[in-house]
């Protein structure tokens, strides 16, 4: 399900990708490559189930996550193992779009540090957290700190479109030279990313469909939402219209993606993303502290 047949690889040599993937291993295969001292890192993935306006696959973020680990694993092979994927996230003020999933905020920070505690117990001592949704990056991050001494591992987090340049967004994602758009949520960069990746998870939605819809973000906060916001919130929910209005404008921006922009894009992330653990395990084998 989060696997795309096209991009992996290796810089030298194939690899099977999924010898990067620790849910395919055996217990044999894992036990044998920690006492060998092969696994010198692990990298997990985290992301989000969630609406991705009308045309994107909801598991965009944690297969955008995975995917970028995975490849930033081959890089670094045999040297980096993929742990499984959190596929839930904190995601609650999308919950007034059908299909989104959340964890509490709490729960999430538990979910992912028992994972790294889990990685830890088994010798790993240099974790780096890929992130694919924009709303785990603070419940992470606030967490960091206090994680690196519990655990006394070298560990950190990226969020892998953090390691893009303005430059590079300039570059392959039109609507940010033009607009200032970014890395905006289901709009172009998003769309361009997954087209890359797995062209069957973006349907093909027009504007005219989108606007016979007749979406409206305050209508489908329905009474169960509404439950749901007072007790995350602790107030009742009241629209003010602008969701609608940033909603359709994310749609109109997805159709200027370009998979060419996007495979050009993953290929920058991983690069950069794998210089950064390759700078981990180098800190941590020598006994250094992180950060830097």
């Amino acid at each position: 399900m989060i696997k795309s047949k096209n991009l992996f690889h290796h810089p030298d040599k194939y690899v099977n990708p999924d010898k990067v993937l620790l849910w395919e291993l055996t217990r044999k295969e894992v036990r044998e490559s920690l006492e060998k001292g092969s696994i010198k890192a692990a990298i997990l993935p985290t992301g989000s189930t969630e609406q991705h306006n009308e045309h994107l696959a909801l598991c965009t973020d944690f297969a955008m996550a995975t995917m970028i680990s995975q490849q930033v694993a081959l890089r670094s092979y045999p040297n980096a193992i993929v742990s499984t994927p959190c596929p839930v996230g904190y995601a609650p003020y999308h919950m007034g779009r059908k299909g989104t999933l959340t964890l509490r905020k709490e729960t999430f920070q538990a979910y992912v540090f028992d994972v790294l505690e889990s990685l830890t117990a088994h010798g790993i001592n240099t974790i780096l957290v890929v992130n694919g949704h924009a709303g785990n990056h603070a419940p992470i991050q606030d967490m960091l700190s206090n994680w690196r001494t519990d655990l006394g591992i070298t560990l950190d987090l990226i969020s892998y479109w953090q390691v893009l340049s303005d430059e590079d967004l300039n570059q392959y994602v039109p609507t940010h030279k033009k607009y200032r758009a970014g890395v905006n949520h289901a709009a172009e960069f998003e769309t361009s990313v997954v087209q890359a990746a797995w062209p069957e998870r973006v349907r093909s939605v027009n504007m005219n469909q989108y606007d016979d819809a007749k979406l409206d973000y305050d209508k489908e906060a329905d009474a169960s939402f509404a439950k749901f916001y007072i007790r995350h919130f602790g107030k009742p929910y009241y629209g003010d219209g602008n969701e609608n209005i940033t909603d359709r404008t994310r749609q109109e921006q997805a159709l200027c993606s370009n998979p060419e922009n996007g495979l050009a894009l993953i290929g920058i992330a991983t690069e950069k993303i794998s210089k950064i653990l390759d700078r981990m395990i180098r800190v941590s084998e020598s006994g250094g502290s992180w950060p830097e």
